[in-house]
């Protein structure tokens, strides 16, 4: 996958040190996990731009579900748990 950047002159922008670290810490990471960092940049664009039509909005959403489908299937057992007491969690979490 590959991601390209595109720098946006506009009110309250990153500065171009800001720009650079985002960068060298996205080449830092595994391949595999690009996509979900691209998903979280446009979950970002979406809440942060008010100016949406209601199409763009109603497949933004769709692509949404498909995205949090997608990831369930490709991480199976990161579902979610219930314990019964405090204690049961903390000793779930106790590794972390």
């Amino acid at each position: 996958m590959t991601v390209t950047f595109k720098t946006r002159a506009r009110a309250g922008a990153s500065s171009g040190a800001e720009e650079k670290a985002i960068i060298a810490a996205l080449r830092k990471l595994p391949p595999d996990s690009l996509p979900d960092v691209l998903r979280y940049i446009e979950f970002l664009d979406y809440k942060l731009n008010p100016t949406r039509d209601p199409a763009a909005e109603d497949a933004a959403l769709w692509a949404a579900v498909e995205a949090n489908l997608e990831y369930k299937q490709l991480h199976p057992v990161e579902g979610l748990e219930i314990h019964e007491s405090g204690a049961d969690f903390l000793k779930a979490v106790a590794d972390l």
